[in-house]
């Protein structure tokens, strides 16, 4: 049988693995002739492998089953010890943050379907009313954060995507101090980025399995589409062009034009780290949302190159900062409490195991999960 080497976020449930998958440590993660499933595909993303042989032959995607948000109080469930996360989906306040939450996702699809389909003008009002009520209800903007990670359960359609961006980029609005008219020009912006996604069909869009070169063609049209419904209406430009241009990198390779960081504008900047964050903390087929500390490290690495340090830093060093005082399980099994974070290695605070302070930045140990 022959094999092919694919990215591990292609990785599909029923996959067979043509070669041992070996750790740093020489110790094997999933073995040669291992017929993946999401568990082993979760605990390869877990190790941060980035690439795996598999056989070379069509698979029967396996489809996984929609949780919707009258059933995340019963899934999350905790069979042992809470998580961080189930003691925050026990709150009266996560409770009303759903209902706020479902609510603007009903409302935005309605909105963006009049404006798709009835040719209906963009109602800036109404689009910003729940959302900015979510906002607003969270002055704490790093309790928003907890908010939509304990959500990461949720099929994430575009609706839902779309809000999640407007909301983060709302709080990268305040982090980096611009007036109320500005962020709410953020947060629009946010909610419509992905509109020309509603004309992409469906089995490109929601494809679990790798893109063709042609599908991938027609994914990336979707900034086009999206300028074409908003360039005419009366909204501000700063949310046309983060339409437009929220998938441009600072080193021009991101598309639909290849420019470099001065031709992108400030609003596609920030979008386009809003969005980058909330698809990799995102659950896939394939496995779950990542943790926040391996996700600050991949965008870490893309500080210099497609993200712009000026909003990407100080976006990361608040996200990291909330993580104080939680504790969190090591790559070598041990538990710690996070007690200073690294302004030079976001990703790898210091912490705290048994009494024993220990820098991660100075070992090879890395988070892999939040307790």
């Amino acid at each position: 049988m022959e094999k092919k080497t694919i990215f591990i976020f292609d990785a599909e449930p029923g996959m067979i693995l043509a070669s041992d998958v070996i750790a740093q440590d020489g110790s094997l993660i999933v073995a040669n002739g291992t017929k993946l499933d999401m568990d082993s595909i979760a605990k390869l993303s877990d190790y941060h492998i980035l690439e795996i042989d598999v056989e070379d032959r069509p698979v029967e995607p396996e489809q996984e089953e929609y949780v919707g948000i009258d059933e995340i109080f019963a899934s999350s469930a905790p069979a042992e010890e809470p998580t961080y996360y189930d003691k925050i989906r026990e709150t009266a306040e996560f409770k009303e943050f759903c209902e706020d939450y479902e609510l603007d996702v009903n409302e935005l699809k309605n909105s963006l379907n009049d404006i798709v389909k009835r040719n209906s003008p963009v109602n800036e009002a109404e689009l910003l009313a729940h959302t900015m009520s979510i906002v607003d209800k969270h002055n704490n903007t790093l309790q928003l954060f907890d908010m939509l990670h304990s959500l990461r359960q949720f099929d994430d359609q575009t609706f839902a995507h779309s809000i999640n961006v407007a909301l983060i980029s709302s709080i990268i609005g305040q982090w980096l101090h611009f007036s109320r008219e500005d962020i709410k020009v953020l947060t629009l912006s946010g909610l419509l980025h992905d509109i020309g996604k509603l004309d992409i069909p469906d089995e490109v869009l929601n494809k679990p399995g790798r893109l063709s070169p042609e599908e991938f063609d027609i994914i990336k049209s979707h900034v086009k589409i999206g300028y074409e419904y908003l360039k005419n209406q009366p909204i501000d430009n700063r949310i046309k062009e983060a339409c437009l241009m929220h998938h441009e990198k600072c080193d021009g390779s991101g598309y639909p034009f290849g420019v470099k960081s001065d031709k992108i504008p400030v609003f596609a900047k920030i979008i386009s780290i809003a969005d980058v964050y909330d698809a990799m903390t995102a659950a896939r087929v394939y496995r779950k949302g990542l943790c926040p500390f391996t996700v600050i490290r991949e965008m870490e690495n893309q500080c210099f190159s497609s993200l712009d340090p000026k909003y990407a830093i100080p976006f990361l060093k608040n996200v990291i900062s909330s993580y104080i005082h939680t504790n969190v399980t090591l790559s070598d099994g041990r538990v710690g409490e996070v007690v200073l974070i690294n302004d030079r290695a976001l990703s790898k605070p210091s912490v705290i195991c048994n009494g024993e302070f220990i820098d991660l930045s100075k070992t090879s140990l890395t988070i892999e999960s939040i307790l």
